[in-house]
């Protein structure tokens, strides 16, 4: 189990399906704003609502890390929602 997290915000690549889902699952339950981010958009979309369906807040925003603007856009928008 993880320690409290609340306040704390975090970005999950590959966030939205398998292990990454696991892992954005695991930070929201510890209180975490999670940022997924992946290249799916309906995957991503789903991840968000099973987010909010245990009570977690969070964002799926579309990246794909082997584009650096894509990653720089990413930290950029999670660091404006969530600081």
């Amino acid at each position: 189990m993880l320690a409290s997290l609340k306040g704390k915000s975090v970005i999950v690549t590959g966030g939205s399906k398998g292990i990454g889902l696991g892992i954005s699952l695991a930070f929201a339950r510890a209180g975490a704003f999670v940022t997924i981010a992946a290249r799916g958009e309906e995957a991503g979309a789903n991840a968000v609502k099973e987010l909010a369906l245990i009570g977690g807040a969070g964002q799926f925003l579309q990246c794909d890390v082997t584009d650096w603007d894509a990653v720089k856009s990413t930290v950029d928008e999670t660091t404006k929602q969530a600081g």
